[in-house]
């Protein structure tokens, strides 16, 4: 029997999610889980089933949702309906909230064979079209559907870059140091079409800040929202509509599931309650997993789509890396641990590595504060905490990666893949991700990857 992962918050703090049939190809209730935030602004975090962010996850089943909400955007772009039968495949896998067997991943994989059928087919986008992802959470989903729509791609980043140039910033969104660092001072194209890319839509008011204030720069004939859930209300939907008259242009959005959060009037103080309530999570008390380092600088640097990439990943670099990760892979299910905003590639080498031994899941780091209570009817079980080792705008902080480890199971090795070009020292320094994995696995892989950094002609091309 499978249990829903929201059903303990949806009791204990009477926070109701809700699905609308007529707009939903795959019911809301299945694509997320609920957890609560340690935040004293908000206090639900909806847990994503697909996203492969907080919940490991089989790889191809996140490969396969961005692949559908790609195919949402070519359809809703092309004026045409999608089939149906690849959603409905991935609604029956997803509903059965557990690991897909055998015959699920055959059946997966089946899946994203049709879906890439589908993009081959289709007639090549012009330069017209651009795909953008907000960091951190979407950065490897709108990846996924650039790739599905042949579209170059970009996402907002929190990493300080010493470029010569100004950054946007929404100044107005939940995290107003969210930037954009285009390499190509064309990156988009006045009349063109921009697809935005998140994994969900509560309110839509970060969406609507950024349309507004890159709309004044380059304005689009098109903007394109694609979003795993769209959670807005009646008044936020019409708000898009508003601003699309207001700015002389067209907004649609696409989702995979609809439906709405019902939350009580005294929610902070409830989740309070329930945080304060709940049994202190379990710290490790030794640190006992080996480390390798599986040095792969040597292969063709990787380029982070925060300074815009084509879009397409590259079959080659993915099989490369795979292949050098794989010889020191243990028996047993494997975990392939992306970094903040460095999932992507790492999620397609993980679908690789899955293909070839089996046994393989997929989740990332991330700098989210969530309550952690081990049960089966709640999204976050456990937790490691380590120091940044990246270079961000806001400094070195609090990083945290969940789900580990549940009710005492572990993975048998866990292989990271920090941003190409981190400081090796950083990264296994005291209190750095490395020695926080070693908590909860027997074998920590780090994956080492050359960086490619944007020259300075490419940030200033001459005229």
């Amino acid at each position: 029997m499978t249990v829903w992962t929201g059903g303990f918050v949806s009791e204990a703090v009477g926070i109701r999610l809700r699905s609308d049939e007529a707009r939903s190809l795959i019911p809301v209730e299945d694509l997320v889980g609920l957890a609560l935030r340690d935040n004293p602004k908000r206090a639900q975090l909806l847990v994503s089933t697909v996203l492969a962010k907080h919940v490991p996850t089989v790889p191809a089943l996140a490969l396969a949702a961005g692949e559908l909400l790609g195919l949402l955007v070519r359809c809703a772009l092309d004026g045409t309906e999608p089939d149906p039968a690849p959603f409905e495949t991935v609604a029956r896998l997803v509903a059965r909230r557990g690991r897909p067997d055998t015959t699920g991943l055959a059946e997966l994989r089946a899946v994203r064979q049709q879906l890439a059928g589908l993009r081959d087919a289709a007639p090549e986008p012009g330069s017209e079209l651009v795909t953008i992802g907000y960091a951190e959470t979407a950065t490897g989903l709108g990846h996924v559907v650039a790739d599905a729509l042949r579209s170059p791609y970009l996402h907002s980043t929190r990493h300080e870059e010493d470029a010569p140039f100004t950054p946007f910033e929404e100044e107005h969104s939940h995290a107003s140091d969210h930037r954009l660092y285009p390499s190509d001072p064309d990156w988009a194209t006045a009349g063109g079409t921009t697809v935005l890319v998140d994994d969900e839509l509560s309110t839509g008011r970060t969406v609507r800040n950024t349309i507004t204030a890159l709309h004044a720069t380059t304005p689009q004939s098109r903007w394109v929202v694609a979003a795993l859930i769209d959670l807005r209300s009646e008044e936020d939907r019409r708000a898009f509509d508003e601003l699309a008259a207001r700015l002389g242009t067209t907004i649609s959005v696409v989702a995979l599931g609809a439906g709405a959060v019902d939350l009580p009037h005294d929610v902070l103080s409830l989740a309070r309650q329930v945080i304060d309530a709940a049994p202190s999570a379990a710290v490790a008390d030794r640190v006992a997993g080996v480390v390798d380092v599986v040095d792969a600088t040597d292969l063709p640097p990787v380029r982070s789509a925060r300074f815009g990439t084509a879009g397409r990943f590259d079959e080659a670099v993915i099989r490369a890396v795979a292949e050098r990760v794989l010889p020191s892979l243990p028996a047993g299910e494997v975990l392939v641990l992306g970094s903040e905003e460095f999932i992507a590639v790492p999620l397609v080498v993980a679908d690789q590595l899955d293909e070839a031994r089996g046994a393989t899941r997929f989740s990332t780091t991330t700098r989210s504060p969530i309550a952690v209570i081990d049960r089966h009817d709640y999204a976050v079980a456990s937790a490691v905490s380590f120091t940044s080792h990246d270079r961000t705008i806001d400094g070195r902080g609090p990083r945290f990666a969940y789900n580990l480890s549940r009710g005492g199971s572990r993975f048998a090795a866990v292989v990271l893949f920090p941003e190409p070009g981190a400081d090796r020292e950083l990264l296994l320094e005291p209190g750095g991700v490395v020695e926080a994995l070693r908590t909860v696995t027997d074998v920590v892989l780090l994956v080492l990857l050359a960086e490619s950094v944007p020259t300075p002609a490419e940030w200033n091309p001459a005229p």
